[in-house]
């Protein structure tokens, strides 16, 4: 009985941990747009929250690499695909350079990830990946990465749904609305699974079967 209730307030927690990151997406974009009345620039509440996750994410799997050797190739992978996401995020200050700059940095560091764990990290790739699917970890970051590269696009695409159903002068701001805060929310869920990925040995929970009371 106190295994289950073990289990079931932890449960609990997460719910609430999920229920913050889901509103904070509508946080920011209020901040933003009503009380700072800005309209969700490359200098603003909701990028600055999209960037930060997203930096930290890849940071936590970029030590992930560091500490588990046997993994590594598999971690370097996603970190650097996480920092490539990241570069790709920063290609408003990145086009000072000039237009199209993210793209030469981001591919580098591809690049160079995949060479390390093909050439360097051998036989660390594979195994690793298959034991990441079907954890929860693997879902949330699942879930979020559809989120950024599909839902936003979509649902928050003016050619494709707000063009038809606003007026003119509105529309423009209502998808970037929807887009960056559904990023955000895609982000959020990219962190969380990647904090619950490295730190599993502390949240057993989350892996377990339940034991029968």
């Amino acid at each position: 009985m106190q295994t289950s209730l073990h289990k079931i307030t932890l449960a609990a927690v997460e719910f609430f941990i999920l229920l913050i990151l889901a509103i904070l997406p509508v946080i920011s974009v209020y901040t933003d747009v009503v009380i700072l009345g800005n309209d969700i620039g490359e200098i603003s509440v909701t990028e600055l929250a999209q960037e930060t996750l997203l930096f930290l994410a890849a940071i936590i799997f970029w030590y992930g690499a560091w500490k588990k050797p046997a993994s590594r190739g598999f971690l370097v992978l996603v970190a650097g695909f996480l920092t490539s996401m990241f570069v790709r995020e920063m290609d408003g200050f990145l086009d000072e350079v000039w237009h199209g700059f993210w793209f030469w940095p981001a591919l580098l560091i591809a690049l160079a990830s995949i060479g390390y764990a093909r050439f360097i990290a051998k036989n660390t790739s594979l195994k690793p990946l298959v034991n990441f699917i079907n954890t929860k970890p693997y879902f949330l970051v699942l879930i979020g990465l559809i989120v950024v590269l599909i839902l936003s696009r979509t649902f928050g695409s003016g050619g494709l749904l707000w063009h038809d159903l606003l007026p003119e002068g509105n529309s423009s701001l209502v998808k970037t609305v929807v887009q960056e805060g559904l990023e955000l929310l895609g982000y959020a869920f990219i962190f969380y699974g990647s904090l619950v990925f490295l730190y599993r040995d502390f949240v057993s929970f989350l892996y377990k079967a339940p034991n029968q009371d």
